[in-house]
């Protein structure tokens, strides 16, 4: 086998392979052997087909096309060791000739990776402060999580609960798709319908029929609505008023399944909010110590290894929208984008999550830190005391 090797820009080496005849025979014959089982020959059972009646019955250039196959990974290992080369993914192979065999191997390396003035990098952290305020806001949540709804005979107000029917329409007055429905519930206020859409109903009564305009999102998630301007035909059929229960003991125990005074509760909640607090100020240093690694990395990478990282990505989204039960392929119609689009929109995004990735890496080593067994279960057993201790999580309005 002969080797030649090519350094390249942005830590890749290119590796030419070449086999001789003699070498490739044996997988030649690999591939005759493997072959002649999944074909029936008149006569022999499969598997059991003698090598000179197999080679005269199977198709030589489908025999060459499966040798090649076989030859290409054990032999392509073979050369990595023999330049002693460390790939950190998946090489491009391209086959030059069939015979005799030679191929070509692009292979990304790790890059050579400089972290500026991590030194330097100051962050602040923001004193954490649970006032009466949060504790009242947090307590509303809860009561409107526990609110029941009844009928009313009078205009709609923020906070109600109504049922709707409602259809949009161009400017120019045409029906637009997928922007019709029958007794749709909506809470008003919850800003669960498109901006601007809900104000809009404040006023109106059981039985009246509003038009009314919205501008859609620049960014909304379906690119054929992106800022379009549309007209709804919007009938109100139901209105409901929301009754926030009263912070009684019998609330408190629904919230912490507990048999607490009043005190007691919201003391507990002040406890658990400013823990809930303090973690989430600990998660923005953090963030904001990791952004400001990215931005001070520099580093070459592979086109190799981006399109390996966008491939991981579109499989992430692919796999959190299918178990949200979207399928794929009708999300890609609804946002208007191809595989090719995704490619390139994620080309840069995938290039920074390998710059924080190696930038995080050249840290661990300019640092020499290095994470114990140890510590790896004790911060796991925090976790877990921490998750134990809380009977529910509380939200933070900012």
């Amino acid at each position: 086998m002969n080797i030649a090797s090519e350094k390249l820009p942005n830590s890749e080496i290119k590796l030419k392979i070449e086999l001789s005849e003699l070498e490739m025979e044996t997988y030649r014959l690999k591939s005759v052997q493997q072959l002649s089982a999944k074909v029936d020959i008149k006569g022999f059972r499969p598997g059991k087909v003698p090598q000179e009646v197999a080679e005269q019955s199977l198709n030589k250039d489908y025999v060459q096309a499966h040798a090649i196959d076989l030859a290409i990974a054990p032999t392509y290992m073979e050369a990595v060791k023999d330049q002693k080369l460390a790939p950190i993914a998946h090489p491009k192979v391209t086959v030059i000739s069939q015979s005799p065999l030679i191929f070509e191997a692009i292979i990304p390396l790790y890059p050579e990776v400089s972290v500026k003035d991590y030194k330097s990098i100051k962050l602040e952290k923001k004193p954490v402060v649970v006032t009466d305020e949060t504790i009242s806001a947090e307590i509303k949540r809860f009561q409107t999580q526990h609110a029941t709804y009844a009928d009313v005979d009078r205009a709609a107000q923020m906070g109600d609960r109504v049922e709707i029917d409602f259809q949009g329409f161009d400017e120019g007055g045409a029906a637009l798709d997928g922007t019709t429905s029958k007794n749709h519930p909506l809470v008003l206020g919850e800003n669960a319908f498109v901006p601007g859409f809900e104000e809009q109903l404040i006023g109106q009564k059981i039985t009246e029929e509003r038009e009314l305009t919205v501008t859609f999102p620049s960014d909304y998630f379906h690119k054929p609505f992106q800022s379009k301007v549309v007209k709804f035909k919007v009938k109100l059929n139901r209105l409901e008023e929301r009754h926030l229960p009263a912070l009684d003991a019998e609330l408190i125990k629904k919230i912490t399944n507990q048999d607490l005074s009043e005190a007691d509760f919201r003391a507990e909640l002040q406890t658990k909010l400013i823990k809930s607090m303090e973690q989430d100020e600990q998660g923005r240093l953090e963030n904001s110590f990791l952004e400001a690694v990215q931005s001070s990395t520099t580093a070459s990478f592979s086109d190799i290894l981006i399109e390996e990282e966008i491939h991981y990505m579109i499989d992430e989204q692919k796999h959190d929208l299918e178990s949200r039960g979207i399928n794929w392929e009708q999300y890609l119609s609804a946002t208007g984008k191809t595989h090719e689009d995704l490619h390139k929109d994620k080309h840069q995004e995938a290039e920074n999550r390998l710059k924080l990735r190696f930038g995080v890496q050249e840290l661990f080593k300019l640092e020499q830190i290095e994470v114990t067994p140890e510590e790896v279960t004790a911060a796991l057993d925090d976790e877990m005391k921490i998750l134990a201790s809380m009977n529910y999580q509380p939200k933070i309005e900012e």
